[in-house]
């Protein structure tokens, strides 16, 4: 009989978007999907009959966080059909004398466990023949793993399958530029010889592929974007360990919202128009959060009417966020003629240009004039 189990990591319950200014509703919709896709996760390992839910860290933001949120997420988590692994990670790390693991540890079930020690978790009792090998984070920030008490484990707990939880950085996958996020070497975690290592803390799956066959590790990315750094849908893996050895990963998608950032060009409103969402972005739609930059020109009378066009594109997304500064007004001959007198400088300079066909250099040289003129 093989083991399917369901591996995520890195849903932050309890981040507040505070950061860029949302309006209200779509911050308070942002906070509910990450409660909304837990749920949608433990619906998905219950109907893939995944006897094992593996949470790879950071479930909490911050290593305190409300009472109301750590009970929602063990409401949550109690509905799986199995057994369910929760390690701290670098944002919701253990500490013996805070509050969030013990109250955690207090309202969850025994099928439940919070892997909080350097030590082998044997499944037995939960009708699984598995060992859990975790590396809990204890501090937000580290220049060392966790990995130490695996390597020097000399005899392994009797099971069929050996299993590594860690949270932390690999190098050359995740960035960790001044080796402060338990960094860790792929050869390192390849050498702990386990038949699987779910890893959180990277917000991007690896390897970024919908299947993944006997791999010594695997990142989940997180289940749920939370900005526009973010550029999938939301993923997770479920993992079969097959009897005879080897593992075969599937990814699925599983969040709610998702983040886009374009950059287009505009030469007419038809291509502002065409921005509307099943124009140019299929996937775009009032679940995507968008940032938009646009650069390029468009005739006076359009550009005026611009911010109207904004309004009617916001109807079709989630929300819009729209940098237009290197947007300007199309130059033509009919406007030199209107802004400068004839014969000036600036009426001759700026009609040779035009008469050029040089749109480019006819763009500068009329910001050049207009900030001269200031």
């Amino acid at each position: 009989m093989s083991l399917k189990l369901l591996h995520t990591a890195d849903l932050h319950l309890g981040m507040t978007f505070r950061n860029r200014g949302y309006p209200e509703e779509v911050r308070e919709q942002l906070v509910e999907a990450r409660f909304e896709t837990l749920s949608g996760l433990v619906e998905k390992a219950n109907e893939e009959q995944c006897r094992l839910l593996i949470i790879a860290g950071d479930l909490f933001h911050r290593a305190n966080v409300a009472s109301a949120i750590i009970k929602k997420a063990v409401d949550i988590l109690n509905r799986f059909q199995g057994c369910v692994a929760v390690l701290p990670g670098n944002h919701d790390y253990y500490e013996p004398f805070g509050s969030l693991w013990p109250e955690f540890k207090e309202r969850a079930p025994e099928e439940l466990l919070l892997l909080t020690e350097n030590r082998p978790y044997q499944l037995h009792e939960f009708g699984i023949d598995a060992v859990l090998y975790p590396a809990p984070c204890d501090a937000k920030h580290s220049p060392t793993n966790r990995l130490d008490w695996i390597k020097n484990f000399e005899e392994k707990p009797e099971g069929k399958w050996h299993i590594g939880i860690a949270h932390g950085a690999v190098k050359g996958i995740s960035p960790d530029f001044e080796s402060q996020y338990y960094p860790m070497e792929d050869s390192e975690l390849a050498a702990l010889n386990l038949d699987l290592i779910c890893l959180g803390h990277t917000h991007g799956p690896y390897p970024d592929q919908e299947e993944a066959e006997n791999r010594p590790f695997l990142y989940c990315g997180t289940p749920e974007p939370d900005g526009f750094d973010c550029r999938h849908q939301g993923r997770a893996w479920i993992t079969e360990l097959h009897d005879s050895g080897g593992a075969l990963s599937r990814s699925i998608e599983t969040g709610r919202f998702r983040f886009m950032e374009l950059h287009q060009t505009i030469r007419a409103r038809e291509d502002l128009v065409a921005l509307q969402p099943g124009s140019g972005h299929p996937e775009a739609g009032l679940q995507t959060l968008v940032k938009l930059k646009l650069s390029g020109t468009l005739p006076e009378e359009d550009y005026r009417a611009r911010l109207a066009i904004y309004n009617s594109l916001r109807e079709g997304f989630f929300y819009l966020e729209i940098d237009d500064g290197e947007l300007a007004v199309e130059i033509t001959p009919a406007l030199i003629a209107a802004k400068y007198s004839k014969g000036s400088f600036p009426y001759r300079f700026l009609t040779r240009l035009a008469e050029r066909g040089d749109r480019e250099a006819l763009q500068a040289a009329y910001r050049l004039v207009e900030e001269v003129k200031r």
